[in-house]
């Protein structure tokens, strides 16, 4: 079922018996419960009708009594039910004590009782389809995907998750805190509120105020330490780097996400020139549509050459790095400084 649709029908007070909650958007599983929690079960009997169980800790047959169990002087009872490994084919993390009987769950989906809802969480992005108990959870229970969220998408729950904080965004400057913060729903919402409460109430979340205050993905900085590089900023380019550094970031992860970046310059700069847009350049490279026209402008200061170099560079100075050949931070310098250099000369080797 979709995610709308079900909110939608909890909200009618339309109740299913068990719900299977998997995919790996972790945020949204987590608002889903508490939404669900706050709409089944009265506020003032909470603790006697709201049990969560771990299905790695406890055992499948006590977890279905106790959803069995009459609630206490209210109408619903709401079983949490973590870690439902059983249902996909991950392999589990931790310490399994009581092994899961599938064909328990199965009788009990025959003859739920009323009064009670289980939700069932799978830490994993789909579940087991071959598995004969999925295959009947598929016919007698509400499954909900919790994928991540990507694009118009996200930028569209940014927006409503700034409403929530009484302030609001615009589209494009939504994409610019997706490309300065990363798309974890978890990590955009404490920017939000930050940002929120910095902008004040029904004032509009800006570019500058993003500029100004949201934190930096790792990821975000080698951006911006291209950046500085092709527009002639190497002071820049090596603050960034001192910076991290100053955290304890490996080098090595670093190199990793320059070669990340080198080839994404190098995906754009080959498949632009034969009429791609932005947009069907983002979902070929599976990035934002922001990071790809800012590709595109650090693009036009290499030539393919260059960038091809650039990544063969990667690969060697990684291996070195790797086998101890080479300090990490000196190759990571000069791997900088050799960016420099071919994009002011791109036939310079």
């Amino acid at each position: 079922m979709d995610l709308r649709a079900a909110v939608k029908a909890i909200r009618d007070k339309q109740y299913a018996p068990v719900y299977v909650l998997f995919g790996e958007e972790n945020f949204l599983k987590e608002e889903f419960i508490a939404f669900a929690r706050s709409e089944m079960i009265e506020k003032d009997y909470a603790d006697f009708n709201l049990s969560e169980y771990d299905c790695q800790e406890q055992a499948l047959p006590d977890i279905l009594q106790d959803a069995e169990t009459f609630p206490f002087m209210a109408e619903r009872r709401l079983v949490v039910a973590d870690n439902a490994y059983f249902l996909s084919g991950a392999k589990p993390t931790g310490t399994i004590k009581h092994e899961a009987d599938p064909q328990v769950l199965a009788q009990y989906l025959d003859n739920p009782p009323p009064f009670s809802t289980i939700m069932f969480t799978v830490n994993a992005d789909k579940l087991d389809e071959r598995k004969k108990i999925v295959k009947t959870l598929q016919q007698k229970a509400v499954m909900i995907s919790f994928a991540p969220l990507k694009d118009q998408e996200l930028y569209a729950w940014i927006e409503r998750r700034a409403n929530k904080y009484k302030t609001f965004i615009e589209r494009e400057d939504a994409a610019k805190l997706v490309a300065r913060c990363g798309s974890e729903l978890r990590l955009l919402d404490r920017e939000l509120e930050k940002l929120a409460l910095y902008v004040g109430p029904e004032a509009p979340i800006t570019e500058k105020a993003i500029e100004l205050l949201a934190s930096r993905t790792l990821e975000h900085d080698v951006f911006a330490l291209v950046e500085a590089v092709v527009s002639g900023k190497l002071a820049d380019a090596f603050r960034i780097l001192y910076d991290h550094m100053k955290t304890g970031e490996e080098p090595i992860k670093l190199m990793a996400l320059f070669a990340r970046q080198i080839r994404l310059l190098l995906s754009v700069k080959m498949w632009a020139p034969r009429g791609y847009s932005q947009q069907q350049l983002a979902g070929m490279l599976k990035v934002h549509p922001f990071a790809v026209k800012k590709a595109m402008e650090q693009a036009r200061h290499f030539d393919e050459g260059a960038l091809r170099k650039l990544l063969s560079i990667c690969a060697e100075e990684d291996f070195r790095m790797k086998t101890g050949q080479v300090d990490k931070q000196l190759a990571v310098e000069l791997f900088i400084t050799k960016v420099a250099q071919l994009k002011q000369n791109p036939l310079r080797t």
